[in-house]
């Protein structure tokens, strides 16, 4: 998995060789001359090449991947890393608590497990058109309260 850089690393009112701004993020040196290629701006026209702090730091902000808000009604799917609606209009609940809910669907596209948390307050707001129903069976043995179907063996 990739590791993004730490920008608060860098001081902004510094200047950094390539090696030193390698070392300081954690990257090749390789990496940071990739960025220069790429629109990081340097100092080239002396050795070694110098790149001043905030460029870096607004150069990072600028590749950085914008973050991907839930619409009312959406949950956010880690399979296909965006927003997607519920499949077939359904949510259950996973688990409550006095305020809020812990839902759970099926992503419309990739039919992954998808969740989300809801108010209780906003819960009409925040899940439009999509039908909240209770989770289908207890998740422990215990949660069960007719216990006539447990049967329990003994060695004879």
């Amino acid at each position: 998995m990739r590791r993004r850089p730490n920008r608060r690393a860098i001081c902004i009112h510094r200047n950094y060789e390539v090696s030193e701004l390698a070392h300081l993020l954690g990257v090749c040196k390789r990496t940071v001359r990739r960025w220069m290629d790429a629109g990081l701006p340097a100092i080239r026209d002396r050795k070694p090449a110098l790149i001043m702090g905030q460029d870096v730091i607004d150069f990072l902000d600028r590749q950085a991947k914008p973050k991907h808000r839930c619409g009312p009604g959406q949950f956010f799917c880690f399979r296909c890393h965006a927003p997607r609606s519920a499949a077939f209009g359904l949510a259950e609940i996973v688990n409550h608590s006095a305020v809020s809910l812990n839902l759970r669907a099926l992503c419309s596209v990739c039919a992954a497990c998808v969740y989300r948390r809801v108010s209780l307050r906003r819960l009409d707001q925040d899940m439009p058109g999509i039908e909240v129903r209770d989770a289908q069976a207890p998740r422990h043995l215990g949660d069960i309260d007719d216990a006539c179907g447990i049967v329990t063996l003994a060695a004879e």
